[in-house]
């Protein structure tokens, strides 16, 4: 399930209430009927003690009775609290599971605009933090409130019946908390507001470090490491303390007051006994209440910590939930439009791009940006790769080489009129429609904690059971990993780890590119995922990537001269211009900054071998 529009926080509260009414209706009549019996048994208990003190016959029948409903009303109390707590607290886990899924869905379709905005250690502290309140807010939360609801609604009712004059007295003391309360309430709350931030930036800066735990290591930065981490760490800790400051304080107040209201009813039921105005057993009965009264007390405090708790945690998922997906990308093609698309040409047309200014970017090519008039990283680019075409890009660092194959996949956002596949423009095709014709290989690509095969697999849009082993084994066997995987010990069936940490970064490279062999795109890009691997290794590949796509269309971006001089054409990339285009040959007596890289990078051939 999705939710397709913007939501007020009173609108998303009630839209995952109804996720489970019937649930939550069948709980609120449980409560009740327990709270109804909680306060029948004082009563009952009231008719028996006042029978003690009767010798007749009849009275002892009557005592006996009575002693009979006390102990009915308490199995059958016990037995529906059993179904309270089941049909209300079991919605908390599913709302939980339902807004995971209805939050990754969200974050899946979400333009990489809006992950550069939030670091993935505040995400995930969100889905683990944040929805670990809400669920507390619709499972503890609900059962608690309308025990409360019942609890201070039917008991006080049945007070009033032994002795309105005992009740108000009593209820002075409870008046009294609940003003203090209320205060100690508003500070409460913004400090697990602030509790929640902190939660995140902890979370945040263990993701940083632990992604670069390999630089730390090697730089020997684990001293310095450890300080920032204390010190993000030290203010969860005094937040925190705060906290447990004031709920100290605050919390014990009503507790206080039930103790006081205990105290009054002994004195004052005391002098009313004497003046005859009250009964043992009436006494007796308004003590039971008072004891029905304070659990209710008491697990308010609980409720208004799960309620602050839950409003903070819907506000923090909210953020993601009413991101508003691209209108494009919500619109998909039909079935037949998009395979009259196959096999077309992509087209590009003066495509020019900057970076926004206020939104960092980890592409690679913003290390160095051209210097323009608007900070242009590419400047007007333009050209065609037809079907079945071959298409090179040489740049050196900065030339802006990455940043072209993330306009090419759509990972960026580009203004229309600017790439088109088939004629259509893909600023007006969903993200997914895409993708759909395109794959992209990275120079770093991500593996999963899964076995090779399961690796290679991944992504694939044919069901698992139509790709057999020998699929798996030539796309291995092509990308050259094939003598690799003979030295390990499960052979396709090893564990590659986290990220693919056994493995070595050529090897990961060639996994990529096994993956995106497996099954037919029309065009592969292919960005500098050859840099880890020798020249004999990457010609090698690159006539086995050919023998496979023979009829796609192919984009090699590298800086390297010998991974793209077997292709139709190569393009000459600097500072975000095209310099120069033609084959190999052509370039070589045309462009005297290829003819430079060529010669350079063949001397280091040589030198190395």
């Amino acid at each position: 399930m999705e939710l397709s529009v913007t939501m007020t926080k009173s609108r998303f509260i009630l839209h995952y209430l109804l996720l489970n009414k019937y649930s939550y209706l069948v709980a609120i009549v449980c409560i009740f009927v327990v709270n109804y019996l909680q306060v029948e048994i004082p009563r009952y208990i009231q008719l028996a003690v006042d029978q003690l003190n009767q010798s007749s016959a009849a009275s002892q029948v009557d005592l006996v009775e009575n002693v009979k409903w006390v102990i009915g009303c308490s199995v059958l109390m016990v037995v529906v609290r059993i179904l309270s707590r089941i049909y209300s607290l079991n919605p908390g886990r599913i709302t939980e599971a339902a807004l995971k899924n209805d939050v990754f869905h969200r974050l899946n379709r979400l333009p990489s605009t809006f992950h550069n905005q939030f670091a993935s250690g505040k995400l995930i502290s969100i889905i683990n933090n944040d929805l670990n309140g809400i669920r507390l807010f619709y499972g503890v939360g609900f059962l608690q409130l309308f025990n409360i609801l019942f609890a201070l609604s039917l008991t006080p009712i049945w007070m009033w019946k032994i002795s309105p004059e005992l009740t108000l007295y009593s209820i002075v003391p409870i008046i009294i908390a609940s003003i203090i309360f209320r205060i100690g309430f508003r500070k409460l709350r913004g400090l697990h507001t602030e509790r929640l931030t902190r939660l995140q930036d902890v979370s945040e800066q263990l993701m940083n470090y632990l992604s670069g735990i390999d630089l730390i290591k090697n730089q020997q930065m684990g001293p310095w490491a450890t300080r920032e981490i204390d010190r993000v760490n030290q203010r969860l800790y005094e937040c925190t303390i705060k906290i447990a400051k004031l709920q100290t304080f605050v919390m014990p107040i009503l507790d206080y007051s039930n103790h006081l209201m205990k105290v009054l009813i002994l004195g004052l039921g005391g002098y009313f006994l004497l003046q005859q105005k009250l009964t043992i057993g009436e006494i007796t009965a308004f003590l039971s209440y008072s004891v029905l009264l304070a659990l209710p007390l008491m697990h308010l405090g609980r409720i208004v910590t799960v309620y602050q708790m839950g409003m903070i945690s819907i506000d923090s998922v909210q953020k993601i939930l009413n991101q508003e997906i691209p209108e494009t990308d919500q619109q998909h093609m039909s079935e037949e439009r998009r395979t009259s698309l196959e096999r077309s040409a992509i087209e590009v047309r003066n495509l020019s791009f900057s970076y926004p200014v206020e939104a960092g970017s980890a592409d690679a090519d913003q290390t160095e940006k051209p210097t323009g008039d608007h900070g242009e990283v590419l400047k007007n680019i333009s050209f065609s790769i037809a079907a079945g075409e071959k298409v090179g890009v040489l740049g050196s660092i900065g030339s802006g080489k990455s940043t072209l194959v993330n306009c090419l996949n759509h990972h960026l956002d580009v203004d229309r009129g600017q790439i088109f596949w088939g004629g259509v423009d893909i600023a007006d095709m969903s993200r997914q429609d895409w993708r759909s014709y395109v794959r992209t290989i990275t120079q770093d690509p991500y593996l999963f904690s899964d076995t090779i095969t399961e690796n290679v697999r991944f992504g694939t849009h044919r069901s698992a059971g139509a790709i057999g082993e020998r699929d798996v084994s030539h796309v291995l066997e092509l990308s050259q990993l094939s003598d690799d995987i003979l030295r390990f010990s499960d052979k396709e069936q090893t564990l590659v780890g986290e990220k693919g940490i056994m493995l070595s970064c050529g090897q990961k490279q060639r996994l990529s590119i096994a993956r995106a062999l497996l099954t037919p795109s029309d065009l592969i890009i292919m960005d500098n995922v050859l840099s880890a691997v020798d020249y004999e290794t990457e010609r090698t590949i690159l006539k086995g990537v050919f023998s496979r796509i023979e009829n796609q269309s192919l984009l090699v971006v590298s800086h390297r001269i010998s991974a793209l001089e077997y292709m139709d054409s190569i393009l000459v990339l600097d500072k975000g211009e095209i310099i120069a285009r033609g084959s190999h040959s052509e370039l070589l007596q045309t462009s005297s900054y290829y003819r430079e890289t060529w010669e350079l990078q063949q001397h280091e051939s040589e030198t190395a071998a």
